[in-house]
């Protein structure tokens, strides 16, 4: 996550079934998956919790590369559906 994003990311709220159906209905079809340290690192390879950041479209922009997930994938059906198991996810509305 680029510090800017960091800085200026909105509130943080749990990622649950009703907040991914509110995104899809939102329009958003990406959502870029950033895994964080408790200090707000960037860690892939011992995250503390996941930050989503919703997109409407891809991006052709070097600078904004990272990890995407389709809003319809599988993945994320099941990280809300089982809000309360292992990692935390959370979602940025800003």
């Amino acid at each position: 996550m680029k510090k800017e994003t960091k800085d200026n990311a909105g509130p943080l709220i749990g990622f649950t079934l009703q907040t991914l159906e509110k995104l899809k209905e939102q329009g958003f079809r990406y959502l870029r998956v950033n895994a964080l340290t408790k200090d707000r690192r960037p860690d892939y390879m011992e995250p503390h919790y996941f930050v989503l950041v919703p997109f409407k479209d891809m991006t052709d922009d070097k600078g904004s590369k990272g990890i995407y997930e389709p809003i319809d994938s599988q993945l994320l059906t099941v990280w809300a559906s089982f809000p309360d198991d292992g990692i935390k996810v959370f979602v940025t509305m800003s």
